[in-house]
């Protein structure tokens, strides 16, 4: 009597057998390829430019510049002129009667040319938005970097563990084959079981970790299917290149100074602003007699006091705070380059003193050869078993800083967005 097997029954003759194992071996090797396939694979480049190329970016900053430009031709749209229409009477005898009819238009104008000022500033407005702009790609390049690398980082830990549990298992089934023979007794078989149990739950706050990391970086881009991400988790040695006067939000400040200098630079003359001009004509009726005339006038304005004093202080007290904040961000940017780099070259300097991975093994082969020829424990064996993850775990501990720090450090020189 054969046990079914998948819902089939067995029951058949030997060929049968052979016939189906055949074909379900072949319907695996077509499927396997295909679903490989069907999972990508992206590096950390890859995954920053899907991140940040969504329109919705784009689009975003884009509205700003309109709304810059807008507010500015908001502020210097030229008054439309005014037309006047007025009509006097005055009604008595024969020898008062009176008729007066007088059409004018009238614009204003100025001479001192401040509309011409105020729109020398937008160049620098738009440069200051686009900096801006720049500064948010860079923030979020290197967010996306830290989760993405994140990931490959509780990956690799997630492996050691699962390496380690692999390796108990198997001898685990080596203790219950010499416990069957009575070579060995429960409590060693136990004591393996014990060591396993704490592996897994290890290995489960590792996988709780790992799908946080995931969540984190699906804050910035989701996929339909999570690809494979690709990259080593060892970052490059520093190097002397982009100093930190490149960044982004410096520009910004240097640009809105710019900008407010020459706004402080549009006001300051009244005595140039405000003309009125006007012209018309007027028709008068006396009597019996008529007439026709050409109207033209001019207002000056009474400049008794310069009414754009308190907007020109406001204006050169904002340039100062933006200079001072200039000063002292290009001062903290150099010290975020010194200590980002110091971290870096420390963390990589920790990871040359250690030995190197290929020797990771070593000492659990010698602890299993020590304990097959009675000469360790079980004790001493486990220690070595778990030594050789922990290690494993403080290099990638160590990983995960260097890199860390070389991401700030690409973020404090202004590097590390897409171009």
């Amino acid at each position: 009597m054969r046990t079914p097997l998948m819902g089939l029954n067995m029951s058949k003759s030997p060929t049968d057998d052979r016939f189906l194992a055949r074909c379900l071996t072949a319907l695996i090797l077509l499927c396997a390829p295909r679903v490989a396939l069907c999972q990508r694979t992206l590096g950390v480049d890859e995954v920053v430019r899907e991140a940040l190329g969504r329109p919705e970016v784009a689009a975003r900053f884009d509205a700003q510049i309109s709304t810059a430009r807008a507010a500015l031709d908001e502020r210097v749209v030229l008054p439309t002129p005014s037309f006047g229409l007025t009509h006097e009477q005055v009604v008595g005898d024969l020898n008062v009667g009176y008729l007066e009819l007088s059409a004018t238009v009238e614009q204003r104008f100025d001479w001192s040319g401040w509309r011409e000022a105020l729109r020398s500033a937008l160049p620098h407005q738009t440069s200051a938005l686009e900096a801006e702009r720049a500064q948010w790609a860079l923030d979020a390049s290197s967010a996306v970097r830290s989760a993405f690398f994140q990931v490959r980082y509780h990956e690799a830990r997630c492996g050691a563990l699962s390496a380690w549990i692999e390796r108990l298992g198997r001898g685990l089934e080596g203790l219950r084959a010499r416990e069957a023979r009575g070579d060995v007794s429960v409590y060693h078989r136990r004591r393996v079981e014990r060591e396993i149990e704490l592996a897994q739950a290890r290995y489960a706050a590792a996988r709780s970790e790992l799908a946080e990391a995931w969540a984190g970086l699906e804050r910035w881009i989701s996929w339909d299917q999570r690809p494979q991400l690709v990259g080593d988790l060892r970052p490059a040695p520093p190097s002397d290149q982009a100093a930190p006067s490149g960044r982004p939000e410096l520009a910004r400040l240097r640009h809105l100074g710019l900008a407010l200098d020459a706004e402080a630079e549009a006001w300051g003359a009244p005595l140039w602003r405000d003309w009125t001009v006007g012209a018309g004509y007027r028709y008068a009726e006396v009597g019996e007699s008529t007439g026709h005339g050409v109207l033209l006038s001019l207002s000056l304005p009474i400049t008794l006091w310069n009414t754009d004093e308190p907007r020109v202080r406001r204006l050169r007290s904002q340039r100062l705070a933006v200079r001072s904040e200039l000063t002292l961000r290009a001062a903290r940017a150099s010290r975020e380059v010194e200590a980002a780099r110091q971290r870096l070259v420390e963390s990589l300097s920790a990871l040359d003193a250690l030995s190197p991975p290929e020797e990771d093994a070593a000492l659990s082969r010698l602890a299993q050869v020590a304990f097959d020829a009675g000469e360790a424990s079980l004790t001493e064996l486990l220690d070595a078993f778990e030594s050789e993850t922990n290690l494993q775990l403080a290099r990638l501990d160590l990983l995960w800083a260097a890199r860390r720090a070389a991401i700030e450090l690409d973020r404090s020189r202004g590097v590390g967005a897409p171009r």
